[in-house]
């Protein structure tokens, strides 16, 4: 069997929130790499969302969505397979697809068990099957867990999770007394949740491989809006009522004020694997800076953002950026955390092990994640390493008001931790 095929033996269940995270991941893996695979996607979506157009006018009662999929199975197991028809038109613009191949590790295909996951061909089950699907994909579990995490956004003492190998649930808000929230959210593509940050009662969120920015109200737990993002957005900040969207691959930075839209194309496009798309946006008073880790540099602009003012030439691949006592930090994906001075200018160098990617200051001191399973404390005042621990595979780490942070990690879920790193 072909990569292709296994692919598409398993869109089904991953759009449904059905495969397991080992599913998810090959599937999106490959997505990223075969824009066939990514536009069959795409219209198998269109069509899910066709049958899922309007939710049933009353909750499910206890125990109807097991009903419901057991029937929903019984019946394509009666129903004899043929190939699938998918006729919608294609989008407008496709997704941005990077044309290099990504390393994937082969992996023997495994038989398909008609017990545990929906058939390709579940589209040909009839209506009552269509109906039963509905019913389950707009109900998925009843009480969303936190297994792993991509970005956690602190929003005062609730945080918001965002989990790019799921389908059930993709973001998550926790109350400070631990009780979780599910958001339900359509994605034709298997999430890649790069970025997120809170401002105004709302959390903002990439998912770089649908290109959109997420807009979650907190308190009501719903999505207010999206913006397209295409070309691997990955650095976001919000500023004054302004969103600022850094995409690495494209080299642009979008910047949304309401419903318009300006453009500030700052390098040229460069095509990476998904899993490089790294980049960061920092909103200071008088300026706004922003990375890309693909030349080395650091742009100085306008406060609005469409205007340059300056290029910072700090070499290696700036990815993180952040304020300490009105002081900039830099940090390079390459192993280096810098401090520049007012003119750009390089004043401090740390060199660090592995390949941190993700940054957060509390008081005087920034803690680093390596998705290698390291997080890093750096005491910014002597500007030396001041601890470090072993995780999983850490992606994400936000300094919460209590003193505490929350980690997001791919492996282990959201784990509160104190400064020296502890678990709470």
């Amino acid at each position: 069997m072909t990569d292709c095929q296994h692919c598409r033996n398993e869109l089904d269940a991953v759009l449904i929130g059905m495969a397991d995270a080992e599913t998810v991941r090959a599937v999106r893996a490959h997505l990223a790499e075969c824009p066939d695979c990514t536009h069959e996607a795409a219209q198998m979506q269109r069509v899910l969302d066709s049958l899922l157009h309007a939710p049933p006018a009353v909750p499910m009662p206890a125990g109807a969505r097991e009903r419901l999929l057991a029937s929903a199975l019984a019946q394509i197991q009666q129903t004899p397979a043929e190939p699938i028809q998918l006729t919608a038109q294609a989008p407008a613009s496709r997704p941005f697809v990077p044309p290099q191949r990504l390393p994937v590790t082969p992996t023997a295909p495994r038989p398909v068990n008609r017990q545990s996951r929906l058939p390709g061909l579940w589209l040909t089950a009839g209506l009552g099957a269509a109906a039963a699907l509905a019913a389950f994909v707009l109900w998925p579990a009843a009480r969303p867990n936190l297994a792993h995490a991509d970005v956690v956004v602190a929003a005062g003492n609730v945080l918001v999770m965002a989990r790019s190998a799921t389908s059930n649930y993709p973001l998550v808000i926790r109350a400070p007394g631990g009780g979780l929230r599910g958001v339900a959210l359509r994605q034709p593509l298997p999430a890649w949740y790069t970025k997120g940050v809170y401002a105004g009662g709302r959390a903002y969120l990439l998912d770089a491989a649908n290109e959109r920015l997420v807009v979650l109200n907190v308190a009501r737990g719903n999505i207010e809006r999206t913006y397209p993002v295409p070309g691997g957005a990955a650095g976001l900040a919000v500023k004054d009522g302004s969103v600022f969207v850094k995409s690495a691959a494209s080299g642009e930075l979008r910047i949304f004020k309401g419903e318009s839209c300006f453009i500030n194309k700052l390098a040229k496009t460069t095509t990476m694997p998904q899993a490089d798309y790294m980049d960061a946006v920092l909103p200071l008073p008088e300026r706004i800076l922003t990375t890309q880790h693909t030349t080395g540099q650091v742009f100085s602009l306008s406060p609005d953002g469409e205007k340059l003012l300056a290029t910072y030439h700090v070499g290696g691949a700036p990815v993180g950026l952040a304020e300490w006592q009105g002081q900039v930090l830099v940090l390079d994906v390459q192993g280096r955390l810098l401090q520049l001075g007012p003119d750009g200018q390089i004043v401090r160098t740390l060199k660090l092990a592995g390949h941190p990617d993700k940054l957060s200051v509390m008081k005087d001191q920034a803690y680093l994640t390596d998705r290698g399973g390291m997080v890093s404390v750096v005491d910014l005042g002597a500007f030396r390493v001041s601890g470090e621990r072993k995780f999983g595979k850490p992606m994400d780490i936000t300094a919460m008001p209590n003193g505490n942070l929350a980690l997001a990690d791919a492996e282990r879920g959201v784990l509160m931790l104190r400064p020296d790193l502890s678990e709470l």
